[in-house]
Parts: C-alpha cells; structure tokens; sequence
C-alpha cells in the first residue's frame, strides 16, 4: 500500500480495491488520527503493526492519552508490576522526538490514587518531556517547526506529583494552552497558577500549601473543589476579570487564609459550596464578602451559608441588580429571614427563589388575596410534607 504525506488519501492496492478488505487504511490521515483520538496511548501505539502504512501515524496523533489503567489485568497483576509496565512505556513515549509532541492538541496523564507511592519523581520527568521539550526541541528545526509553532491547547493531569517547575513551564511555555484539569494531584509547592492563555481551570481535590494567586486575564470558567486535602494558610488571590462562570466547592477550612476575587464584571453563573467544620477560617467568616465578590451574576447557587452573611447592617448587603435565580441549599435561616429578606429586596429582576434543606426554616407568612386561595392550598398541600414542624401565618390582604 503507497503512503502520501500531508493527509492525503492513500491509494489502496487493486486487491484491496477489489476485495473491499482494508477501507479504514484508505482514509485521509486527518480522519485516522481523529479516530486515534478517542483511543488509549498503548492503543494508538499498537496500530503501528497493522501496516506499513500505520507505521508511523502513531507518531503525529494529536490526542495523547496515557493512563495506567491500561497496564492493569484481572487475576494476580500487583500495582508494582502494573506500574513497572507503564513506567517503561511512558518513558519510551515520551523521549524527545519519538512522538511529534509539537502537534499535540490534547495531552492527559491519569495515575490513579492506588499508585501514590509510585507516582513521585516519574510525573516530573514525564512532563518535563510532554512540556518543556516541545518548546524547545531540537527535533522542531528537523521538522521545520519552531516553538511559537507548538499548540497544546488542552491539559489534563489524574494524581500526580507536581512542583513549581510545572507552573512555569504552564506559565511561559504554553502559550496557546487553553483548558487545564488538575484532579487529585499534590501540589504542594505551587505559588501561582498563571497563564495568559488559559480559558478553563478545573482544580479538584488537589493538595495545596502554598498557592497565593490564579492569575488568568482570558479565563472563562474556574472551578475549584476541594474536600479536606488542602491546607492553605494565606489568602488566595484570582484575578479573572473574564470569567464568566464560577464554581467554588470546598470545606472552609482548607482556605485558613480565605479567598478573595478581584473584579468579576463578566461573571454570569456562580455556585459557592462551604463546609464548615470546627476550625474558623477567614473564608467561612468572610461570607459577606465572597457575595459581594458574585454580585454580577444572573444565576446564583450558595450552600452551606450561615447568618454570618447578614451582620447587623444591611447597608453592607451587595445588590444584586442582575439576578434572575437563587438557589439557597442547605442555608441556616435562623435569623428571622433577615438573609433571604435582603436577597429579595437588593434582587429587583428576581424571577426564581428555591430553598432546599434549609435549617431552622420554622415559621413561614403567606400573603394573598381572595383570587389566590386556591393555589394557596395547592402549594401548602405540595409542601406540608417537608414543612412538619414549620408555622404557617396565612395574611390576608384586599
């Protein structure tokens, strides 16, 4: 079978024509490598002994997924040897110019948590490859490639060890890196995650000590969960003025030192989860601020809020001039309503109010008219159930 560069079809042989047998082959490199990209690392890699066409095409895949699942067998296969196997692989994969990393468009690295012990200093290294060398490999010049040239735009990392080398490298070297996932992985020594390019953040259950600052002015979408793993001591900084959607779900203490938002006038939709345990923090006695922080938003979701919101002057309460729905989930309103009063009041296009779980929700007043009784009743019938000890005060009015 003849092989033509720069994705064009290759000419099947007449038997092949003939028989109708290897179609796949036929198409365009672009359409082959599209496919790969829904395959595993080993998979991809594997292809190369399906024919001399297959090759090299590995090699030019624009979807790296390298993931240590695939070293895994049901039966007596210990993490030691899955690891040892997987260790080999990525090491020969990811040697300067074995694969055309300069044409990554997506890179994943998954580790999972059973490999903790194992995943240290091999994650520097295999990034150090992935990242570091596609700006400034050799190979690049041999490929008629520079580093501006190198376009990873998506980055996604499952329970690896990283150190500050890494942000550096996101910082300096990524330059049109455009989604970045970081899940499970230890962090420890991160200062700042800054990048001109980046658009979406995901940070989920990472352990972090030290990190200051999210620094990102073209970002879009910043999530940020966390469940215990991260002790973070000072106050944490983010600056995304172009953020548009925020999720922030994590035990407030974890954020001793709180976290404060520089302006967000762009933000649309927020979702702010606190857990808070028996260890204060600035964050969970900061709540005031961190809504005055999301005053734009035309979607709101808070959870887990106290009456530390309020405080005893409602002028300090922001406006939400924007907002169209409130979403309050497990919120102490035991402070007379005072809270949701001066939602409603500073909410002037509000057009949905829910309450789920809130604690202390005991006396409820219904104002309504004559031509309202019936679904009045409706809606006490519909709710009775969840209200079993809640004061109902039905007013009347002309």
């Amino acid at each position: 079978m003849d092989i033509e560069a720069n994705g064009k079809r290759a000419r099947a042989s007449s038997s092949s024509s003939l028989t109708g047998g290897d179609r796949l082959s036929s198409l365009p490199d672009c359409l082959i490598h599209h496919i790969m990209s829904f395959m595993k690392a080993r998979q991809v890699v594997q292809t190369c002994v399906l024919s001399t066409r297959w090759k090299h095409l590995w090699r030019s895949v624009p979807c790296l997924d390298i993931d240590v699942e695939e070293f895994e067998t049901t039966g007596s296969n210990p993490p030691r040897e899955a690891w040892g196997k997987f260790e080999d692989f990525t090491d020969h994969l990811l040697i300067p110019n074995n694969i055309s990393i300069a044409l990554l468009d997506t890179f994943c690295l998954h580790v999972s948590g059973m490999y903790k012990s194992y995943r240290g200093q091999h994650a520097t290294r295999w990034i150090r490859h992935g990242i570091k060398y596609s700006t400034r490999a050799p190979g690049m010049q041999r490929q008629g490639l520079s580093s501006s040239s190198w376009h990873l735009r998506k980055l996604y990392l499952s329970n690896l060890y990283l150190d500050d080398n890494f942000t550096e490298h996101v910082s300096s070297g990524c330059q049109n890196l455009e989604d970045l996932e970081l899940k499970g992985c230890y962090c420890r020594t991160f200062h700042e995650i800054s990048s001109h390019s980046l658009k979406n953040i995901i940070l989920k259950d990472c352990e972090f000590s030290k990190l200051s600052a999210i620094t990102s002015p073209a970002l879009k979408s910043l999530v940020i969960e966390s469940d215990g793993y991260s002790r973070i001591p000072s106050l944490l900084v983010i600056t995304a003025p172009a953020v548009a959607y925020l999720l922030l779900d994590v035990t407030a203490s974890n954020f001793y030192g709180g976290v404060s938002f520089e302006e967000m006038p762009s933000l649309g939709k927020a979702s702010i989860h606190l857990r808070c345990d028996e260890v204060e923090s600035k964050l969970s006695q900061n709540q005031l601020k961190l809504l005055c922080s999301v005053s734009n938003v035309t979607s709101l979701v808070l959870s887990g809020f106290t009456t530390m919101v309020l405080g005893e002057d409602p002028v300090t309460f922001p406006n939400f001039r924007n907002l169209r729905t409130l979403l309050l989930d497990n919120c102490d309103l035991s402070d007379n309503f005072k809270t949701l009063e001066h939602f409603l009041k500073n909410s002037p296009d509000l057009e949905k109010l829910t309450l789920r779980c809130c604690k202390n929700l005991k006396h409820t007043e219904i104002i309504y008219r004559d031509d309202d009784v019936r679904l009045l009743v409706e809606l006490l019938l519909t709710i009775s159930a969840n209200l079993p000890k809640n004061n109902i005060k039905l007013t009347k009015v002309d």
